[in-house]
């Protein structure tokens, strides 16, 4: 599988936002996160870093 596991890195730290992202939106100053279920979060974040074979993604503010 190919989901995403997205980070959010504040304060030399990594806070786990969501697993399973199957897709990322930027709306604006904000990404819309959308996990296999359509589950969404809205995040104003921007990305900071893309580890693919990992999958991961990181997010900054």
């Amino acid at each position: 599988m190919c989901e995403l596991t997205v980070y959010l890195l504040e304060n030399d730290r990594e806070e786990k936002l969501m697993e399973d992202v199957a897709t990322i939106t930027p709306e604006g100053e904000r990404l819309v996160l959308t996990d296999l279920l359509g589950q969404q979060q809205i995040v104003e974040a921007r990305i900071k870093e893309l580890r693919l074979l990992e999958h991961k993604v990181y997010l900054t503010r």
